[in-house]
Parts: structure tokens; sequence; C-alpha cells
């Protein structure tokens, strides 16, 4: 099947061959730009919330009130934080609707350079989102990283187990009830070379339904997972590769492995045990390791 993409941004459009393309990092960096509106929106997501507490200081230090203070001083600490992120997350989405505005995002090969509009507005709106899901990720309920997704026009729901992984900001769509293994990694934009050039790839991931992700495992740009696929440990997708449903898939690249149903049907046989100096196998009674009688 071929896998070619154009390249855009540089003039003239030319076929490339994805097939050939090794997987690497992601393409955000950190320009001058960036960093500025980096520190801006930690400064005035910082600045707002205090400002409002301070605005009732005089109150809340009164004689007659600094008692209850003392005691629900948690209670007022949430409150600041609770602001911090609030307005983190509304002063976030602001902008990057504003960016939108003046340049759509797409998906494409673009070169890195700063006079590429498509590659100079990736940079800030990864900014933006990397702000963001920092803030949130350090949240103490678990379900807020997936609300901050959601926020920043990730598909995804909020029982989906994603913080143990790494997922690129925008492009991705996450299915129903995802398990992403620790240390697993979903990119939707990657740098790549041709021609002793670097460009930007950018390719939309679509992950399904009650899809596993293995620890260590890596999801190339435009990778379809289907529903209830299972990528083993260190598992690595080719770009633009479509995994079935049902599938447990394993190794670099990935490739199929055996159905979910066999491994189902598999786990509630009699478990054995093999001799390694015989090659002898007898039945290994699991229940003599649990307190159930």
């Amino acid at each position: 099947m071929e896998n070619n993409t154009n390249i855009t941004g540089i003039g003239k459009e030319k076929l490339v061959d994805l097939n050939r393309i090794p997987i690497t990092t992601n393409g955000f960096k950190w320009t001058f730009t960036s960093n500025l509106l980096y520190l801006f929106l930690h400064v005035f997501s910082l600045i707002m919330p205090t400002v409002m507490i301070l605005t009732f200081f005089s109150f809340a230090m009164d004689s007659n009130f600094f008692h209850w203070r003392f005691i629900f001083f948690f209670i007022d600490v949430v409150a600041w934080w609770g602001s911090y992120l609030l307005i983190s997350l509304l002063l976030g989405k602001l902008l990057l609707i504003i960016l939108k505005l003046i340049h759509k995002p797409r998906e494409g090969l673009f070169k890195i350079e700063r006079k590429n509009k498509d590659y100079s507005h990736f940079c800030l709106r990864t900014t933006i989102k990397k702000y963001i899901f920092w803030i949130w990720n350090n949240f103490c309920f678990p379900w807020a990283n997936n609300f901050a997704f959601k926020a920043c026009d990730i598909k995804t729901d909020l029982k989906s187990t994603m913080f143990d992984g790494w997922s690129d900001v925008e492009f991705i769509e996450y299915g129903k009830n995802v398990m992403i293994g620790q240390g697993a990694q979903i990119f939707s934009s990657i740098i790549v070379r041709i021609e002793s050039n670097d460009y930007l790839l950018i390719k939309k991931v679509i992950i399904g339904d009650h899809v596993v992700l293995g620890a260590y495992s890596i999801v190339s740009p435009g990778t379809i997972i289907g529903k209830g696929a299972t990528l083993g440990v260190w598992t690595v997708t080719h770009i633009n590769q479509i995994l079935e449903p049902d599938w447990i898939y394993v190794g670099n690249y990935a490739q199929k492995y055996q159905s979910t149903q066999k491994a189902i049907a598999d786990s509630k046989k009699q478990p054995m045990r093999r001799f390694v100096d015989t090659g002898k196998r007898i039945k290994f009674d699991i229940k003599q390791f649990s307190n159930q009688k």
C-alpha cells in the first residue's frame, strides 16, 4: 500500500514515502515567543487569584473572624488553588481560540522554520497546552488531566487511565476506557529529515474504545487502533498503520500476535507448569497461594 504525503510550505510540493521515515521525537521547539507566552500564562494565572484573595484580606483578618479563618485555613488554600486552575484553563483556552482564528491547525508535512506559519503556530499552541496540562496533571484528582484534554479539543472520557504515559497535545482522538501503560508514548507529530532538511510531520491518531497500550509502547502519527486492540510492551506502530479491532500486537513494527478472544480463552484454561530439565508439564494449582479455601 502506498503511504505518501506532500511536503508543504516550501514553495514546491513533493511526494514523500512515509514508510521510509524512522520514528523520532516530536517536533516542538521552545522559541523566544513560546517562552514569553509561557511566562505570560504563569504570571497572569497567579496574579488573578492572588488579587482576588487579597481583596478580602482585611475582612478575613478582622479580629471577629480571624479564629474562623485560621480553623478553615485549608479551605482557603483549596479556594486559591482552585481559582488558579480555573483561570489557567480559561486563559489558555482563550488564547487557543485566538490562535485558531489567526491560523487554523492542519495535518501535513511542514518545513521547520520560523517563517512557516504551520510550524510556528504549532509551537505556540503546544506551549499553551503544555502549560495547561502541567498544572492540571499535578492536581489531586486523576480525572483532572482528562478534563484538561477535553477542554483543549482532545476527544477522550473521564474514565480512561492516561496519566502514566505521555501524549501529544493535539490531533489525537481517544475512545472510551483507554488504558495507557507506564512510559507509553502517543505521537501525532514527529521530526523527519528529508534531503538534509528537517520537517514537522503532523498526522491525526485515532485510538478506539477499550484499547490498552502496553508499557513503553510507541504510537506513531497517523496510527488508527481499532476497538479492543492491545499493544504489547515496547511495541511500536509505523506511520499511518491501521490496527484491527480485538487483536494483540507486538514487535517493532507492530504485528499481529493473537486475537483477544483467544487470549481470554487461554486464560481460562487449566494453568500448567513445565520442568526445564525434562520438559514435562503438570497441572499448577494457583489456589494454594490464596487465602481462599
